[in-house]
């Protein structure tokens, strides 16, 4: 897996930029703001009517002189890892590969700070399709504490009985301690969903003693009274585990000042690198006061990973008029000096930056006149393939 690395900031190319100073606002403002969107490329078998369909001009306008500051590139459809997660990880200061997330999860989720090694275990749905099992996005079971409890306490035994640590911080999210099954290949549940999951079932020298683990939890809860009747509720029964993530907390530097996101990765991100926690659904609710932001906006990835594409495309341009469109405007203005855009697909990233002055004329100053403007499918199409 390769990154390559744009034109590094402050290297002029047009002979005429360096003698043109940069504008800042002598106001209150953000020096940069970081938006942080996954799933935000369409698959490639529907990419021709996505990007008919999906007008987003607050970022067109953005994109359109921003200049590349890293492209993921690799050839790998098989990645275990999430892109967004992977740009996380590099900008923090973790490993990539294997990638830590669990301990920073545990941590967003009310988990202590320690040294032992975590791993996510996800209650999980998993289906048979015509030929082959599929797991669905996690975030489908609606999976609340009552029922967690419960289903907890029946493996309780089976937990025992291998000597596991299971720390149930989040009802959706347990936490197991000290590698009981070694060092396991594993993907994120939302790299496995909708996928034949034989393609991503864990590997490594104890996979035999996971699946086994795997398969006594599902036979403890085929048919349990909480799946009946979340079954009569219409919910999705819990049938499985997943296991991922796993590895140990490190110093992590901040992705910005202000981290504003719900995700656990995220979050746990912003605990171990002392950055402060925001709640803002849109720009207008973050303070302009000379402090860096970073934003995930990852409302997206539901309905991408369901392949719902109007419930998808409806998710971007809420984001357009939330966060891109008041984000040009505020950069237009001087009330923030630079937006970076870390946009993805299902397997790549590329991450964006534009100034005030890049906005106005353009990255490259008089060459601008010789290139058209950066189109939105210009952006998003190499991170739905291969690239």
């Amino acid at each position: 897996m390769e990154v390559s690395k744009g034109i590094p900031r402050g290297c002029d190319l047009s002979g005429s930029l360096a003698d043109e100073p940069e504008v800042y606002n002598l106001g209150a403002m953000i020096p940069e703001l970081t938006l942080i969107v996954p799933f935000c490329a369409p698959a490639a078998e529907v990419a021709d009517d996505a990007y008919r369909q999906l007008t987003l001009p607050g970022l067109e306008r953005l994109l359109a002189r921003a200049r590349e500051a890293e492209r993921e590139r690799h050839d790998d459809a098989y990645l275990p890892t999430l892109p967004h997660e992977r740009w996380l990880a590099a900008h923090a200061g973790l490993p990539i590969s294997p990638l830590p997330s669990a301990p920073y999860m545990r941590l967003a989720d009310g988990g202590s700070a320690d040294t032992r090694t975590w791993a996510c275990l996800q209650p999980v749905h998993i289906h048979a399709a015509r030929d082959h099992l599929v797991m669905l996005d996690p975030a489908q079971l609606r999976l609340e504490a009552a029922d967690a409890d419960a289903l907890r306490t029946a493996i309780t035994p089976l937990v025992a009985e291998m000597g596991i640590t299971l720390d149930a911080t989040h009802a959706a999210r347990w936490y197991v301690a000290d590698s009981p099954f070694g060092d396991l290949i594993a993907a994120a549940p939302q790299r496995a969903t909708g996928h034949n999951i034989d393609i991503w079932m864990h590997k490594g020298e104890q996979e035999r003693a996971w699946r086994k683990f795997q398969n006594e939890i599902q036979m403890t809860w085929y048919d349990h009274p909480v799946n009946q009747a979340r079954e009569a509720r219409g919910l999705l029964p819990v049938n499985s585990v997943w296991l991922f993530g796993q590895g140990a907390l490190v110093d992590a530097r901040p992705i910005a000042e202000r981290m504003i996101g719900a995700d656990p990765f995220f979050a746990g991100l912003c605990h171990a690198g002392n950055a402060t926690e925001l709640c803002a659904e849109t720009l207008a609710a973050v303070p302009f006061d000379d402090t860096s932001a970073a934003a995930l906006l990852d409302n997206a990835g539901k309905p991408y990973l369901s392949a719902d594409w109007y419930d998808w495309i409806e998710t971007l341009r809420a984001y357009d008029r939330d966060w891109f469109a008041p984000a040009a405007d505020a950069l237009a203005d001087g009330r923030i000096n630079a937006v970076s855009l870390v946009l993805t697909g299902d397997s790549h990233y590329a991450h964006y930056r534009v100034t005030r002055r890049e906005l106005a004329n353009g990255p490259f100053g008089w060459l601008r006149r010789f290139s058209r403007p950066r189109t939105l499918r210009d952006a998003l199409s190499p991170l739905s393939m291969a690239a």
